[in-house]
């Protein structure tokens, strides 16, 4: 006999409210024929704020899930009438991507490797342990999220596909008669860049400022040692954006030198790039998913300028995340496609109002919406607006595509603004591809 302590109507935290908003709004569906696993698992599920149905075995959970659909299935292995087992094998052929957490009594290593082949996203073992399965169910709906999400980004990247090489062919065809006008947006933009946050635009400020206030001494001037403290970190903004300029100078001047790599490759890059930004992830209280892809493809890849890609979209995508939200990077396979996704939530202020009209703009060079980013600037390797560029630049190189939008996440009960950003890389088809 098991009993539940579990308080089945807590109050719940505003961290838990939040973690909510990444789950799917479906219950989850119990199959358990004892009635004290049912009341227990059912508490469980109360206590993380998830609806649930009951089904007694594995038939009257089939009958339940033609009826309506369930963020996950909590099974039991060993029922009458319908085993665990037989139920998973069935609900697989009429929901591929459905998502399984078994409970089982057996804790031999050969029997638990046979339920892994089932296809099944994590078992349970008995006597359940309260704190254990609630950590494990948080895992696997914020998993059915991540691949509703990845879903979601396979038909959303093919229209857009579609829709940007539009949009790249309409700009070919207007470049030579828009020149002039191209030109000057790029010296307005250099000019606002410029003049936003630290540099020379505060810097001219300061030095406005120490002229009139400075006290002839003789030989010497005086000045306020605030002012020149102020004068020497702005300097230290200009150092960092002559070293972005340089850098953005090398990269255009360089060769690229493709070498044929394998995907997995690139991906090992993600958790060393996410770890240079530990301080600000901890101090804006992010959530950083990366993928797990079982899937390998080949790529022809210059890994110097790639990496330098990839870590100014992890850099803009942490930079511009709203306070404790998530940060999401997703991988499909897209029309031919390796297409590398970075999604963050949107921070809610005057200047996420002009994205949704300006974000064709993000890629031009020196463009920027938001003022610079204090806090980040020493991790940033570009400047001045140019980051995004220099993406788009070296994806070119690579015959890729890079693209960064607006997008709504529909795939929780509350609706969320974030924004996409997309690596496109061409799969290369060889003999050595293969699919794992």
């Amino acid at each position: 006999m098991v009993e539940s302590n579990v308080n089945p109507n807590p109050i719940p935290s505003p961290a838990r409210a939040k973690e909510r908003l990444r789950r799917p709004k479906e219950p989850i569906l119990i199959i358990e024929d004892k009635k004290e696993n049912q009341v227990l698992l059912e508490a469980i599920c109360k206590r993380i704020g998830m609806e649930t149905a009951i089904a007694c075995d594995g038939k009257v959970a089939l009958e339940m899930a033609a009826k309506q659909p369930y963020s996950l299935y909590l099974v039991d292995l060993m029922m009458p009438v319908l085993d665990g087992k037989s139920f998973i094998l069935e609900q697989k052929k009429r929901e591929p991507n459905a998502v399984f957490v078994v409970q089982t009594a057996i804790d031999q290593t050969e029997e638990i490797i046979e339920i892994m082949k089932l296809g099944v996203y994590d078992y349970l073992l008995k006597p359940l342990h309260i704190e254990i399965v609630s950590d494990r169910l948080e895992k696997a709906l914020e998993y059915v999220y991540l691949k509703r999400m990845e879903s979601l980004l396979i038909d959303e990247e093919s229209k857009e596909l579609k829709s940007q090489l539009e949009w790249l062919n309409y700009k070919e065809s207007h470049r030579k008669t828009n020149e002039i006008n191209s030109e000057l947006h790029s010296i307005l933009n250099l000019k606002t860049t410029l003049m936003q946050g630290s540099g020379l635009g505060a810097m001219s400020t300061i030095i406005d400022s120490i002229q009139q206030m400075k006290i002839d001494s003789g030989k010497d001037y005086l000045i306020n040692k605030e002012f020149w403290d102020l004068l020497y970190e702005n300097h230290e903004h200009n150092m960092s954006m002559m070293k972005g300029l340089d850098l953005a100078v090398d990269v255009i001047q360089k060769e690229t030198t493709l070498i044929r790599t394998k995907s997995e490759t690139l991906l090992q890059l993600l958790p060393t790039l996410v770890n240079t930004f530990s301080e600000e992830i901890e101090e804006k209280e992010l959530k950083v998913n990366l993928p797990v892809i079982k899937q390998s493809v080949y790529l022809d890849l210059d890994m110097e300028t790639i990496k330098l890609a990839l870590y100014e979209v992890i850099t803009n995508g942490l930079k511009y995340s709203k306070r404790k939200s998530h940060f999401d990077v997703f991988v499909t396979f897209v029309d031919g496609y390796f297409c590398l996704s970075a999604k963050n939530n949107i921070i809610e202020d005057e200047y996420a109002k002009q994205l949704t009209h300006s974000e064709k703009n993000l890629v031009e060079p020196f463009y920027r919406i938001h003022p610079p980013v204090e806090s980040f600037y020493s991790k940033e390797k570009f400047s001045l607006g140019l980051g995004l560029s220099m993406v788009e630049f070296i994806l070119h190189r690579h015959n890729g595509m890079f693209f960064i939008r607006n997008a709504i996440d529909h795939t929780t009960e509350v609706k969320a603004d974030c924004i996409i950003a997309e690596i496109f890389l061409p799969i290369q088809n060889t003999k050595e591809n293969k699919y794992e």
